[in-house]
């Protein structure tokens, strides 16, 4: 964004129609200027709102455009009684320039990361940002003669680099095929800035030329590895071997973490070596950006039988070399290689709530686009997700959120908001006071200052699964003092 871009981004913030004015800055409207009926800036600022408030699609834009017109008139310039069509709307989409939509997306709906802005190795190692690479293909892109038949006919694939820190898309495009991924990757890599932040992906990508784009962008990777790497991972997997026997020579560290969820119990054990004494020289030749190397071992117990039913061990390397002071390295490590997995949570939301799975097209340009538009919107919704009180203790759903969109102008409030940084609209907003700012309501568990435990109740320990029960699906026995 250049100074004049920010000036006039500045000055029209806080004006209802500053969406348009942005649109106007950064896309070029390729119609016939003289034949325009509907402004591009028009167009595009009522499908951005549109994807907030729950419609997914040309058809339920239109019906949205229709609904709120009137409200819409009294806040976007340029606006006529004419609404345009569903193949309109679809046209103008897809014949946007790409690389403009994509610019688009980072300059105005990635930009809040703060810690890209900071100097070179000032952020501590578990405060920087992670920044996950990866592929989501669109199946209704998929084709061949016997239906959709992924073998044949593999389709598109959307290649993202989305903020695991932040919840934001940074960036996308598309591919063709899933081994293109690596070239599109490192073409993100040199369009952003990445300083301070560390890179995940999976092992298909990781190649000696795009972990050294990484190192070059004054960024850090922690990236997958496996049988294709060849070479590569059997001397990582030779130096555990002499790690196991107590016989590695270099530094080392490791951790354990238990998890307990979905009737089981899941312990992941990282251990993490000095590629100096884990590679052999031929290998550091050939990854001089390899500062260690690492092997995440899970194990799996079901909690009914209570024995173990998988037992798992993958490799990683990365630039991040070991702080032996850092009682918390190791911790940090398996907790940033945890992270990199909220991408794919990001494209179940894209799939299930935003239907980008369902698109209806199969023109490049405007999947391209669309899905885009679509990232704009899932970025606003997760900012606003991350800035409003929890709902029983849990983030509120995308879903409800893009349905308290719809209502009066929430979801124009929740763009401004995400714009400006400044919540203090929808906090005091009565309508959003009431469902989102609302306190707790009290559950079984809580005691009123004016009453005392009495009973069964108080004579089981909270602890047991006895206690859980009655303090969970019962409400406490009481009487007044």
């Amino acid at each position: 964004m250049t100074s004049t871009d920010q000036d006039a981004f500045d000055n029209t913030i806080n004006d209802a129609s500053f969406l348009q004015r942005i649109v106007e800055l950064n896309l070029t409207d390729p119609r016939a200027q003289d034949r325009i009926i509907y402004p591009l800036s028009v167009i595009c600022s009522i499908v951005i709102l549109a994807r907030i408030c729950n419609c997914n699609d040309a058809r339920e834009q239109r019906l949205f455009w229709l609904e709120k017109l009137p409200w819409l008139k009294e806040n976007f310039y340029g606006l006529s009684d004419d609404v345009p069509s569903e193949q309109t709307l679809r046209r103008v989409v897809s014949i946007l320039n790409t690389n403009e939509t994509v610019n688009f997306l980072t300059n105005y709906f990635a930009n809040h990361r703060e810690l890209s802005e900071k100097p070179l190795g000032s952020v501590p190692l578990k405060e920087r940002e992670v920044i996950a690479a990866d592929g989501q293909n669109i199946n209704a892109t998929r084709s061949s003669k016997n239906g959709n038949d992924a073998r044949k006919d593999s389709g598109i694939d959307i290649v993202s680099l989305h903020s695991s820190t932040y919840g934001i898309t940074l960036s996308q495009r598309t591919v063709d095929k899933k081994n293109h991924e690596a070239e599109v990757i490192l073409d993100m890599i040199k369009a952003l800035n990445l300083r301070n932040a560390i890179l995940t992906w999976d092992a298909i990508n990781t190649r000696p030329y795009t972990v050294k784009a990484v190192v070059d962008a004054n960024a850090d990777f922690l990236v997958c590895l496996k049988d294709n790497q060849g070479n590569l991972i059997d001397d990582v997997k030779t130096g555990f071997q002499f790690y196991d026997i107590d016989q590695y020579p270099g530094e080392s560290v490791s951790s354990t973490m238990v998890f307990e969820a979905h009737g089981r119990k899941e312990g992941k054990e990282i251990a993490i070596l000095d590629a100096k004494y884990a590679l052999s020289k031929e290998m550091r030749k050939k990854w001089p950006d390899v500062n260690s190397v690492i092997r995440v071992r899970t194990t799996r117990i079901y909690k009914n039988s209570n024995t173990i039913v998988e037992n798992e061990d993958r490799f990683y390397i990365s630039s991040l070399v070991i702080d032996g002071l850092d009682q918390e390295f190791a911790d940090t490590m398996l907790k940033i290689i945890l992270q990199r997995w909220k991408v794919e949570s990001m494209h179940w939301v894209l799939d299930v709530v935003f239907e980008q799975d369902q698109l209806p097209l199969r023109n490049r340009d405007y999947i391209n686009n669309s899905t885009i538009y679509t990232k704009m919107a899932f970025n606003i919704l997760s900012y606003i997700r991350d800035n409003i009180p929890y709902h029983y203790n849990k983030p509120w759903s995308f879903k409800t959120l893009r349905m308290l969109a719809q209502k009066d102008d929430y979801g124009f409030k929740f763009m401004k908001a995400f714009f400006t940084r400044d919540m203090s609209e929808l906090e005091n907003d009565e309508g959003l006071i009431g469902i989102v700012y609302k306190e707790a309501e009290p559950t079984g568990n809580d005691i009123p200052d004016n009453l005392k435990e009495n009973g069964f109740e108080a004579s089981i320990n909270d602890d047991t699964p006895l206690g859980k029960f009655a303090r969970g699906r019962h409400k406490i026995k009481a009487k007044r003092t």
